[in-house]
């Protein structure tokens, strides 16, 4: 177990090592790192198996129930009820609100990011690239769609792209500049960026990512926004509703 562990990597890190013995060093430093990591993934483990028990218990449920639409029906709620609901001037309204909201893909490392390409997508898909730095994920993206554009504040990076990937439109943009992106969607109406990709530094504060997703979000109207953030990441992770939190679950009469 994780304490049985946790004692090898101490003694690990007790054991004498021979004067002028590289190799007998070398041995005991991997040992080491073996024992702790052996350690921290059986804590990690044991975290999240914790975690999926309390939640996941089948003897507990919500006391609410949640609508397609976001609003909190109260668990009594009887089947006439949830239809005024759905014939509410509220339900309405929000569901207009999500049919016309972004979906939101949310990446840390580069890997993912181009991976999320690949699933996502389409041959008729036209997609914005924002932060196309020198074309690597470019590269990824011109192989799903030929409907293309890479934009990048700096002219330098963006004078790269175009030497290496010369079938590819790359632009000068600054990505927090609306209506420069706004003329950009005009030049391609009546279709629209379905895609729109967002790498600005996946170290970037969360308050600057977040502003520019609202600006898309207002502006180009994407279907999917893909997001490179380790800030908002760590956020979705940490994130639940209200209804979900175990303080609102109940037990099953």
């Amino acid at each position: 177990g994780p304490r049985r562990r946790g004692r090898q990597s101490r003694e690990a890190e007790r054991m004498p090592v021979p004067e002028g013995s590289p190799r007998l060093a070398a041995a005991a430093a991997l040992l080491v790192a073996a024992a702790a990591a052996a350690g921290y993934i059986a804590g990690v483990q044991a975290a999240k198996a914790r975690r999926k028990e309390r939640f996941a218990s089948p003897r507990r449920r919500r006391r609410e129930e949640l609508c397609e639409c976001g609003t909190v029906l109260p668990k009594g709620c009887s089947p006439e009820e949830r239809e005024r609901h759905r014939f509410s001037n509220r339900h309405k309204k929000n569901m207009l609100q999500l049919e016309n909201a972004s979906e939101v893909v949310v990446c840390e490392e580069v890997g993912e990011y181009r991976a999320a390409a690949v699933q996502l997508v389409k041959p008729d898909d036209w997609v914005l690239e924002v932060g196309s730095h020198v074309g690597g994920t470019t590269k990824v993206l011109m192989g799903l769609t030929s409907r293309l554009i890479g934009v990048d504040q700096q002219a330098d990076l963006v004078a790269q792209a175009r030497v290496k990937l010369p079938d590819v439109r790359f632009e000068v943009l600054d990505a927090f500049d609306a209506p420069k992106m706004l003329a950009l969607a005009r030049e391609i109406a009546p279709a629209r960026f379905k895609k729109v990709f967002i790498d600005i530094s996946g170290s970037r504060d969360l308050a600057t990512v977040v502003r520019l997703m609202d600006i898309y979000e207002n502006t180009l109207r994407p279907e999917v926004m893909i997001v490179k953030s380790q800030a908002l990441k760590r956020l979705l992770l940490r994130s639940e509703l209200w209804i979900h939190h175990p303080s609102q679950m109940g037990a099953d009469s």
